[in-house]
């Protein structure tokens, strides 16, 4: 994919994630939550999963300690006439953040490794802070996999 199509990528997921929101899992988890909201009983989604009221507790309790399986979640909220929903968002609802981010870090290493070697030679980077923007910049814009390698190796 060339880094055009790549950025028109990014720009269209950051502007869904934009529009999404979602609130915070309830305490009880939201199959329990719906459920009783619902007024079922354990026995119903039971019977339509071929499964034990014990197990559907144990689902529900899964959910809460976050050990359900993604099929066991779906399948549940189907039973009880729901779907599923499952998406990772960026924190800051934006991928191209992330990757300006990483591109600082990444920036602010390399110009300290160079800016180390240059004082050794007495022409240490006089405004390491604009040079640190420029190679952060031309990162977001080169757009390749080499932003998340680790130069420390």
């Amino acid at each position: 994919m060339t880094k055009r199509l790549k950025q028109i990528q990014i720009a269209n997921l950051d502007n869904r994630f934009a529009k999404m929101s979602f609130e915070p899992k309830p305490r009880t988890g939201w199959l329990k939550t719906i459920r009783e909201a619902l007024l079922m009983p354990l026995d119903f989604p039971a019977r339509k999963m071929g499964i034990s009221k014990p197990s559907i507790s144990r689902l529900e309790k899964n959910e809460i300690d976050e050990t359900i399986t993604l099929a066991s979640l779906r399948r549940l909220a189907e039973a009880m006439d729901c779907e599923l929903h499952y998406a990772i968002i960026p924190h800051d609802k934006s991928l191209r953040k992330i990757i300006e981010k990483r591109a600082g870090q990444k920036a602010r290493e390399a110009v300290k490794e160079v800016n180390k070697t240059m004082a050794l030679e007495d022409q240490k980077i006089t405004d390491p802070e604009s040079s640190i923007k420029r190679l952060a910049k031309e990162y977001v814009e080169d757009l390749n996999k080499n932003l998340w390698q680790n130069d420390k190796n």
